[in-house]
């Protein structure tokens, strides 16, 4: 939301969430394995915009190899804690509303490319929140356990920590390369 966001900043944060995304995904769609058809899952995985995205800037198969991966994941050791996961990155999607309106004033007449990843899924971010939000309610209710709850939270949390230390790091190391 920096008003002196340039296009090479734009980009270096689409890196960064490919570094924490890629991996991520890849560990919630392990976790998750088909267990709540009605999630969606497949519907709601974010990889394919950014990387729209970074091609758009001008990245291509190789660069986009050499860029940073997370390592540091939250501990996702089942479902409880894959659905805590999910509804941090669900949450960052309803956010990404408001960042694309900034996007697409910002650069307006700049090629910028179609800020896909902000504007997942499009006119549908309402009816897909609520309808992850339903799955959670759901599945949270057939669980009937507190261990459970107090699992889907504390995943939440560790995501965002997890989130929040990966986009410091790589702040810190674009800064020191500039």
């Amino acid at each position: 939301m920096d008003p002196g966001l340039t296009l090479e900043h734009y980009r270096h944060h689409l890196e960064a969430l490919y570094g924490f995304y890629a991996p991520l995904e890849a560990l919630l769609a392990s976790r998750l394995g088909g267990l709540l058809p009605e999630l969606r899952a497949e519907e709601r995985w974010k990889l394919p915009l950014l990387l729209k995205d970074l091609r758009d800037l001008g990245h291509d198969s190789a660069s986009l190899a050499c860029l940073s991966r997370n390592t540091a994941l939250p501990p996702i050791s089942g479902l409880p804690e894959a659905l805590g996961c999910f509804y941090v990155l669900e949450g960052a999607t309803l956010g990404g509303q408001l960042i694309l309106r900034h996007l697409q004033r910002h650069f307006t007449g700049i090629p910028a490319g179609d800020f896909v990843f902000f504007r997942a899924y499009g006119e549908e971010v309402g009816p897909m929140w609520r309808a992850f939000g339903e799955a959670l309610t759901r599945t949270s209710a057939e669980e009937a356990s507190e261990l459970f709850d107090a699992r889907t939270i504390q995943g939440a949390k560790d995501t965002f920590d997890a989130f929040e230390h990966w986009l410091r790091q790589e702040a810190e190391d674009s800064s020191a390369y500039s």
